[in-house]
C-alpha cells in the first residue's frame, strides 16, 4: 500500500503538471522544433552542392567580369546585359534573368551552397511573415497559432516537394520559382497590413504606410518580371486586394493601385518580349494550346493534384493546427461568410496556377514549377480549412444565440460566446495533439527504415546522402574535375562523369559531346574551347 502510495505522488504531479501547460504554446514549440530539426540536414547537405548548367549559361559573362578583375561593377553590368540579350532572344522575365546572372557560383564555386540556404531562409521568413498577417492580424489568433501553422505549412513544403533538388539546391530553378514564390507571400502580408492600415500592435503612420506602399511597389515589380506561373497568381491577388477595398469602401484599397499598375507593366513586358516568341518557336513549336483547351486541362489538372497532393501527412497537419486555427476563428471578428464562394475562389486560383504551362508547352511543367504548385495548394488547404471552420463557428453560434432567446427576450450576442483571450485551450486538443504526434514520428520513422522510401521526405533524403558519405562523394568528384580543368594545359579537356547522384543535389551532368549549350557554356566558364565527359570504368 505504501509502494502504491508513492506512486501516487509522480502521477498526480505529472497530472497537474500536464494541466498547468498550454497545449497551444506545446504544439507551436514541438511543431517548431521538428521544423528545425528537419532543416538541419537540408542545410547541412548544401556545403556540398554545385552549379550545372543554366548556372554558367547565365552566369557566365559575370564570373568572367570577376575573372578579368573588373569587380562587382563589372559583374552587375554583365548582368544586365544579360538580360537585355535574353530579353531579345530567350524570355522576358527580365528582374530573374538578372538573380541567375548573379548567381553565388559566379564569386565562386565554394559560395554555391549559400543560395541554397539563402532559399531555405527567405521561405521560412515569408511564410512565417504571411502566417502572423492572416493569423495574428485578420483573425486575432495568438502568436503560438500563427507559429504552428507556418511551421506545419514548411514542414510540409520542404519535406514533400516533387522536385527538391529544382526547389532548393539548383539555384537557377529554386531562385526562378521558389523564391518568387516566398516573394508572392511577402507581397500578399504587406498589401493585407496597408489595407488594415497597419498590423495588430501598431497602426500606420502617414510616413510608414508611404514607404510600405512603395515597398509593395518594388515587389510588384520584381515580380512581375518572374516566372508566369506566380507571376499570374500574384497579380490576381493584388487585383482582388484592390477589388476588395474598393467594394467595401475602403479607400485604403487604392494605396494598392500603384503597384498594380506598375505589376501590369511590367508582366506586360515581360510577355511581350520578342524573346519568348523565338523560344515558343524553337524548344515548344507545336506544344502550345489553345485558350479553352488551356482551360479545360487547368481545371482538370487541379482537381487532379488536388487529389494526388492529399496524404496522410496533410491530414496529420491539419489534426494538429486546424483545431488552433478554429479558435482564432472564435474569437474573430470576421463572418466567414459564403464558403463555398472562398472553396471556388481558392480552385480557381489552384486552377490558374496551371494555365501559363499548358498554355505554352502543353503540359504541366517540370518539378521546379510543381514545386511552387504544391507549395500554393497547402496554404490554399489551411486558408480553406480555416474559412469553413470559421463559418461553421458562426453558424453554431447563431443556432446558440436564437435557441437561447425566448419569446421577448434580448437574444444573446455572438460574440459573448467567443472565448476570451484567458480561456485555456481544452485538455482534450492536448491528447489528440499527442497522439498526432506519435502517429506523425513512427510514421517518419518507418519511412526511414524503408530502403523504398527513405527519399520520400527531403531531409531523410539528405541525411542518408550525408550518412552514407554519397554527398561527400558527389563534392570530391565534383572538385577533382574542376581541379582537373584548372591544371590542364590544353584548350580541350575530357573529364570523368559524375558517378554519385544525391537526389537532393544531382540535377544532371555535362555530355560527352560539345552538342549541347550545357557543354558550351561549362568550357566557355572555364576560358576552355571545349570540355566534354567520359566514363572512366570504361
Amino acid at each position: 500500500m505504501q509502494l502504491l502510495a508513492a506512486l501516487a505522488v509522480p502521477r498526480r504531479a505529472l497530472a497537474s503538471l500536464a494541466r498547468r501547460i498550454d497545449p497551444e504554446t506545446a504544439v507551436a514549440a514541438t511543431l517548431v522544433c521538428l521544423l528545425a530539426l528537419a532543416l538541419v540536414p537540408m542545410v547541412a547537405i548544401s556545403t556540398f552542392d554545385h552549379s550545372y548548367a543554366d548556372d554558367w549559361h547565365y552566369g557566365v559573362d559575370a564570373h568572367l567580369a570577376l575573372e578579368a578583375g573588373k569587380g562587382v561593377a563589372g559583374a552587375v553590368a554583365a548582368a544586365a546585359a544579360e538580360v537585355t540579350d535574353t530579353f531579345f532572344s530567350w524570355q522576358g522575365t527580365y528582374s530573374a534573368i538578372f538573380f541567375m546572372a548573379l548567381q553565388p557560383g559566379v564569386w565562386s564555386e565554394e559560395l554555391y551552397g549559400v543560395g541554397a540556404v539563402a532559399i531555405m531562409a527567405v521561405l521560412a521568413a515569408s511564410t512565417f511573415f504571411a502566417s502572423s498577417v492572416l493569423v495574428r492580424d485578420v483573425l486575432g489568433g495568438s502568436r503560438s497559432t500563427a507559429v504552428a501553422a507556418a511551421s506545419a505549412a514548411l514542414l510540409l513544403q520542404t519535406q514533400l516537394m516533387p522536385s527538391p533538388v529544382e526547389g532548393i539546391w539548383w539555384y537557377n530553378a529554386a531562385i526562378y520559382y521558389t523564391f518568387y514564390h516566398a516573394l508572392m507571400l511577402m507581397a500578399a502580408g504587406l498589401g493585407i497590413c496597408l489595407l488594415r492600415g497597419g498590423t495588430r500592435v501598431c497602426t500606420y503612420t502617414p510616413m510608414g504606410t508611404a514607404l510600405r506602399s512603395l515597398l509593395l511597389v518594388a515587389l510588384a515589380f520584381v515580380i512581375a518580371g518572374g516566372n508566369f506561373v506566380t507571376a499570374l497568381v500574384a497579380g490576381l491577388l493584388l487585383a482582388a486586394g484592390v477589388a476588395a477595398g474598393v467594394r467595401r469602401g475602403n479607400r485604403r484599397g487604392l494605396l494598392l493601385l500603384p503597384a498594380l499598375a506598375v505589376f501590369v507593366a511590367g508582366f506586360a513586358a515581360s510577355m511581350a518580349a520578342p524573346g519568348n516568341a523565338i523560344r515558343q518557336e524553337t524548344q515548344f513549336a507545336g506544344d502550345a494550346l489553345g485558350v479553352v483547351p488551356t482551360l479545360i486541362k487547368s481545371g482538370l489538372a487541379a482537381g487532379e493534384y488536388l487529389v494526388l497532393w492529399t496524404n496522410g501527412f496533410l491530414l496529420l497537419m491539419l489534426a494538429l493546427v486546424l483545431p488552433l486555427l478554429v479558435r482564432a476563428a472564435r474569437r474573430s471578428t470576421c463572418s466567414f461568410r459564403y464558403p463555398g464562394a472562398a472553396l471556388m475562389g481558392s480552385f480557381a486560383l489552384f486552377a490558374a496556377s496551371f494555365t501559363p504551362t499548358f498554355y505554352s508547352m502543353g503540359y504541366v511543367g517540370p518539378g521546379r514549377v510543381q514545386n511552387i504548385r504544391y507549395d500554393l495548394f497547402v496554404i490554399l488547404v489551411l486558408v480553406c480549412a480555416t474559412w469553413f471552420a470559421g463559418w461553421w463557428v458562426r453558424r453554431r453560434e447563431r443556432a446558440a444565440e436564437a435557441k437561447g432567446a425566448p419569446d421577448g427576450a434580448e437574444a444573446v450576442p455572438a460574440d459573448s460566446l467567443a472565448p476570451t483571450a484567458a480561456t485555456p485551450v481544452p485538455l482534450a486538443y492536448g491528447r489528440l495533439a499527442a497522439v498526432v504526434l506519435v502517429v506523425l514520428v513512427l510514421s517518419v520513422t518507418a519511412l526511414a527504415l524503408d530502403e523504398r522510401h527513405i527519399d520520400d521526405l527531403v531531409s531523410l533524403s539528405a541525411a542518408r546522402s550525408l550518412v552514407t558519405g554519397e554527398a561527400v562523394e558527389y563534392d570530391a568528384q565534383i572538385r577533382e574535375r574542376i581541379e582537373r580543368i584548372e591544371e590542364s594545359p590544353d584548350a580541350e579537356v575530357e573529364v570523368p562523369f559524375i558517378t554519385t547522384a544525391p537526389k537532393v543535389l544531382f540535377m544532371g551532368d555535362i555530355r560527352d559531346n560539345m552538342d549541347t549549350y550545357i557543354n558550351y557554356r561549362f568550357a566557355q566558364w572555364w576560358s576552355k574551347d571545349a570540355i566534354t565527359g567520359y566514363h572512366a570504368s570504361l
